[in-house]
């Protein structure tokens, strides 16, 4: 009981906390604040002893990226960084070439001794990278975990409507050394089964929701929408986040899934955090506009996205929104239950 009331009083301090700025322009990166070398230590799934970090997307040039390599290792765990992870780009691009992250996509996820793979950071090219994933060379491995955000959305998403892995929506290892305190606490207790929340939240749509999440950059969802791995929200709900965009491509691309009857069935939304996409006023002015045409119940301010607030989301631990308090129930661990 103690440790319930101290991880919903984590994550209620965590809403409180301001986000620290960005290191250096980098949305995903957030100034370092604490001096607790160990700080991760336990807070990963049990069963888990090695830990894969790839790069799938954009190159990781920040020292942050290496710092967050350097913390998994300081929490016990055996860390293998790909030999292309901290591959440079050629001149002009933004990403390692595809041959090379493609190898050490395969490379980590066919690893018997990897539990779980981590990626280092988003941004540009997880969708060249899927375009050109061979499922053919994968296993299903239904108890790999697989965590990352923001444009990472598409091949979580795609793990999800493939039946790969054990998704999950959290930070990735550039932004673990900017990660608030109660942040950590409550990625241990999702990672745990161990209740999360409740964290209040603004009612945009009233009802009731129960069901499995499903996370997603708002950009990235649209994409996923208009692809061969769309996943299937039915019964599940959805977490959006996004960055750097403008209330009117908000409008749009919510409008976008919405065409796309990309909500038909869900459970619910969750509308998170909307990261220097304009006045706060104009964004929440459109969220509450466009919220009625989703057809499900809506509500608003979990924290999930990018900054030193990010919260983690497993895609298999059920989530709760009852009048105006969003709650990740108790559960057996994670890994061991498969919706």
């Amino acid at each position: 009981m103690h440790e319930t009331f101290w991880m919903c009083a984590a994550l209620a301090a965590a809403m409180a906390l301001p986000a620290a700025p960005a290191a250096e322009g980098d949305a995903e990166l957030s100034a370092e604040t604490s001096e607790d070398e160990f700080r991760y230590a336990g807070v990963f799934p049990d069963g888990v002893g090695t830990v894969a970090c790839i790069s799938p997307a954009s190159y990781p040039g920040n020292p942050k990226h290496r710092r967050g390599v350097e913390l998994l290792e300081k929490a016990g765990l055996e860390v293998k960084v790909m030999p292309h992870a901290f591959a440079r780009p050629e001149p002009g691009k933004k990403s390692a070439p595809l041959a090379y992250r493609l190898e050490d996509f395969y490379a980590a996820w066919n690893d018997p001794e990897v539990d779980m793979i981590v990626c280092i950071r988003g941004g540009g090219g997880s969708g060249e990278l899927l375009e050109n994933l061979d499922w053919s060379r994968l296993e299903k491995r239904p108890g790999l975990y697989f965590q990352g955000f923001s444009d990472i959305t598409l091949i979580t998403g795609a793990l999800l409507a493939k039946g790969y892995g054990h998704p999950v929506a959290g930070p990735m290892a550039g932004g673990l050394p900017g990660l608030r305190a109660p942040c950590i606490a409550e990625m241990k207790a999702m990672y745990h089964g161990e209740a999360v929340g409740p964290c209040k939240v603004e009612t945009l749509v009233a009802g009731n929701v129960s069901g499995f999440p499903l996370t997603g950059h708002l950009k990235r969802l649209v994409t996923l929408a208009k692809s061969d791995y769309r996943p299937d929200v039915r019964g599940r709900v959805v977490f959006i986040e996004s960055v750097r965009s403008t209330p009117e491509k908000i409008r749009e691309q919510l409008r976008t899934l919405v065409e796309r009857k990309f909500f038909d069935g869900a459970a619910g939304v969750v509308f998170c955090q909307f990261v220097k996409c304009g006045e706060k006023e104009e964004v929440d002015a459109v969220l509450r506009e466009m919220a009625p045409e989703l057809g499900v119940p809506v509500c608003r301010g979990f924290p999930f996205g990018h900054s030193s607030r990010c919260a983690t989301i497993d895609f298999r631990r059920r989530v709760v929104v009852e009048d105006g308090m969003l709650t990740f129930p108790p559960s057996a661990p994670s890994s061991s239950r498969l919706p």
